[in-house]
């Protein structure tokens, strides 16, 4: 095949490829009830007071940036709390100011960075589920949350603190609608939702899949914010998050699932 005819062939299947994502972009923030860009849209069924729970400073924005612009546009009271302060390189002090700092730019109404030997940063630590739920327990009531969002049981990025964290904030829920004699039922808890690597790095394949799926869709209304709110966090701010920031699907829309005790 001669080669004027071969790059033909990729010019319009590139063009094709646009045309398709611009359509499917339609469609999916449709989906989300608003325009891409737009500055409207309800919080997912209605919530009032969110509780964010997070295993490391950071995870805030890399994965949940989406959600939290979509609570603030719909003015609701959302507040973090991180169940470890980062410190696998010794730089746990350094990263709780950073995130303050995030806290304040993307307008979260409480940060609480856990200081807890039993649930410290690092891939070969072992999270005690009683010791989660013990912080998620205190926090949600000091908070009065209706909601509890976290991580979903592949934790996302896979991490184990993050799997961990899932497994706490599960107990914590099941314990609660085992207590005799519970006042009131518990906060609803959500989770985010887990996508396959081709997905989450190419986001017309992510995009196309939205389409079909029935967990509520978030969507961004500014991701060079959450670019500007990552770069807060300096002493993680290397070439592979820029990169993930730019590319992954988390910095663009999140799927959101309940969590069922049922």
């Amino acid at each position: 095949m001669p080669m004027e005819n071969s790059w033909l062939i990729i010019v319009a299947l590139l063009f094709v490829g646009t045309v398709v994502d611009i359509c499917v972009r339609g469609l999916l923030w449709r989906r989300t009830g608003t325009a891409e860009g737009g500055t409207g849209g309800d919080a997912p069924n209605g919530w009032r007071r969110v509780l964010l729970v997070i295993a490391h400073p950071d995870d805030e924005t890399m994965f949940f940036g989406p959600t939290i612009q979509a609570l603030s546009r719909a003015r609701v009271e959302t507040h973090l709390v991180c169940l470890s302060n980062g410190d696998a390189d010794g730089l746990g002090e350094v990263r709780t100011k950073e995130l303050e700092a995030v806290g304040a730019t993307l307008g979260l109404r409480s940060v609480e960075v856990v200081s807890d030997p039993r649930v410290r940063d690092g891939f070969e630590e072992r999270w005690p589920e009683e010791a989660i739920a013990s912080h998620v327990d205190v926090a949600a009531k000091r908070v009065n949350a209706d909601v509890v969002l976290t991580f979903d049981s592949k934790g996302v990025s896979g991490h184990p603190n993050h799997v961990a964290t899932y497994r706490g904030v599960l107990f914590w829920l099941l314990n609660w609608v085992g207590r005799a004699g519970a006042a009131s039922p518990p906060p609803r808890v959500w989770a985010l939702v887990s996508i396959n690597p081709l997905r989450k790095y190419f986001g017309f394949i992510n995009r196309a899949f939205a389409l079909f799926e029935t967990h509520a869709l978030v969507k961004a209304s500014d991701p060079a914010e959450l670019v500007r709110a990552m770069r807060l966090h300096a002493s993680q701010w290397v070439w592979y998050r820029k990169l993930f920031m730019r590319f992954s699907q988390f910095s663009y829309v999140n799927s959101l699932c309940e969590i069922s005790t049922g």
